[in-house]
């Protein structure tokens, strides 16, 4: 009885995020159908272009145009910063816990 009501919720709450969506699945041989009358609006030509403009003052257009990972800038800090922070992060106590990727929080 509870699973029902729980998933009779889900769907409730799940179907009209659905609606938003261009895209939608369907029980064809297709498996979607599109409907361009849901699509939101999107950038502006000005916009798209002062981004184009941004992209090409900082370099970042030369990887973008050819669909590649932008490369990550230089950071600002020093050898030293670097390995004072490495430092006061290894006194932590759960520095064993996150040097693995758990998610742990830096309080």
């Amino acid at each position: 009885m509870i699973r029902r009501v729980l998933s009779a919720a889900l769907f409730v709450v799940a179907v009209p995020a659905f609606a938003s969506n261009v895209i939608h699945s369907a029980t064809t041989e297709m498996g979607y159908t599109v409907h361009p009358e849901h699509a939101q609006p999107g950038k502006s030509r000005a916009e798209v272009l002062a981004e184009m403009d941004r992209a090409k003052a900082n370099g970042s257009w030369a990887f973008l145009r050819v669909g590649a990972p932008v490369p990550a800038q230089a950071g600002t800090l020093t050898r030293q910063e670097v390995l004072a922070d490495l430092a006061r992060a290894q006194k932590h106590p759960t520095w064993s816990a996150r040097r693995v990727g758990a998610p742990v929080s830096m309080d």
